[in-house]
């Protein structure tokens, strides 16, 4: 597996209403067809779906060094649509939220801290390859296949949380972390039939973990 790490020191090119400048005119036909088909599986008239599905199966923390790191493993399945939109310049925005927070009996919990990493999944047509971009930290990594890519996406390491002095003077924590599909990135004609259609339902459900002092 070929893997390569590029800095990002400029944002990327607009996208008018979600695609890319460059998309061609397969790439919108490819959009229609999947909107046309979205809308026929809500009204009960296409064929049976198969489903996109993120899921996290491990989360550990511990602080070093004064700093609160958070591993976190997920389990990502994608549907073939959601592929095929890749491959026709539409890139998957991903958010992976961690939140601290102290229970409450009588109000919802208490937010101590949180933070988000945010990534976007793409596939590049000219050099074959699949292209991970870290958003907040401008770095990207292209990958030779997808199979490589959602194995790098499913293992976070050492992320930084918050620092441990933020912890100390508090009651019982409990640390929460998901990974959603940024619906609202994706092509206009998309995003109302994504929210309803299993095989853009790449949102995990929160996973507890247990938070150390």
């Amino acid at each position: 597996m070929m893997v390569s790490t590029t800095p990002c020191w400029k944002r990327r090119e607009s996208r008018i209403a979600g695609l890319k400048p460059t998309a061609g005119s397969s790439a919108l036909r490819w959009l229609g067809r999947a909107c046309l088909g979205a809308l026929l599986l809500l009204g009960g008239l296409g064929g049976p779906a198969f489903a996109s599905s993120a899921k996290v199966v491990g989360a550990h923390a511990e602080v070093r060094e004064g700093v609160l790191y958070l591993d976190v493993d997920f389990k990502l399945s994608l549907d073939k649509e959601m592929i095929e939109a890749m491959q026709n310049a539409i890139p998957l925005n991903l958010s992976v939220q961690a939140v601290i927070e102290q229970p409450r009996d009588w109000w919802m919990g208490q937010t101590i801290a949180e933070d988000e990493r945010r990534y976007q999944l793409e596939y590049h047509a000219l050099s074959k390859t699949w292209l991970i971009t870290d958003v907040l930290e401008h770095e990207a990594r292209s990958f030779s296949s997808l199979k490589g890519a959602l194995r790098s996406l499913q293992r976070i390491r050492a992320w930084p949380i918050t620092t441990a002095q933020k912890l100390h003077h508090t009651g019982h924590l409990v640390g929460r972390v998901r990974m959603v599909l940024d619906v609202n990135k994706l092509p206009l004609p998309l995003r109302f039939p994504a929210l309803f259609d299993s095989r853009w339902a790449l949102n995990s459900d929160w996973f507890l973990w247990s938070v150390p002092r």
